[in-house]
């Protein structure tokens, strides 16, 4: 950790408390083509996966007779409507300045459109704390691991380099395939059980990363 100079954070479930809305919204698009709902959100979890064409496949969503562009527009409009509903975790401002007073330049990477990220990020006041906030060019959600390598590449940083925190496997993928260390909060869209296969280091929230 004492090489760490930089900080990537991913936004949805790790800064952003965004699970319990992400529920609701999906079981909002199964009652309406008539599919079976997820009971729980330990159901989430246990079917949560990237890419996140696997995920509507294992939720129950019929992609054969619908195709995943057009569920993926029906969920960012639904989302859309209630992301402001959303907070950020109780600790999360409080992290990202310890950290910053500390010296460590922080990034936000992310699946979401990066358009769209931005205006989150800055509705929840804190945008003025990250030197980079990296989202993707469209709706799908396909991979954040290009969108890493080429910030890397611009910036001239190395693996060794980074921390990356997340909340999900596709996380440490990310870490792992831009090589750096990661941490995983157990908090957001995937459960402690899936996130400790890995053999990352698992955390209950991002306040242990600094008490």
């Amino acid at each position: 950790m004492e090489n760490i100079r930089y900080i990537m954070w991913d936004w949805n479930g790790t800064l952003l408390d965004d699970l319990q809305i992400n529920f609701e919204i999906e079981n909002s698009l199964l009652r309406k083509r008539g599919l079976r709902e997820m009971e729980s959100i330990e159901k989430y979890h246990q079917v949560f996966t990237f890419p996140i064409i696997r995920f509507y496949e294992r939720m129950g969503f019929d992609l054969e007779n619908e195709r995943f562009e057009d569920i993926a527009r029906d969920y960012v409009y639904e989302y859309e409507q209630r992301f402001h509903e959303a907070e950020i975790f109780g600790d999360a401002e409080r992290v990202i300045r310890y950290f910053r007073t500390a010296g460590v330049e922080q990034i936000i990477l992310s699946m979401t459109e990066s358009k769209w990220l931005f205006s989150q990020v800055a509705f929840h006041g804190i945008d003025h704390l990250f030197s980079d906030i990296l989202g993707t060019g469209d709706i799908y959600a396909r991979s954040k691991v290009d969108i890493a390598k080429k910030w890397m590449a611009e910036k001239g940083v190395s693996g060794d380099e980074v921390l990356f925190i997340g909340d999900t496997t596709h996380d440490f993928e990310v870490a792992q395939s831009i090589g750096c260390e990661c941490v995983l909060i157990s908090r957001g869209h995937n459960c402690r059980e899936a996130l400790e296969k890995t053999g990352a280091r698992v955390a209950d929230s991002i306040s242990e990363l600094i008490e």
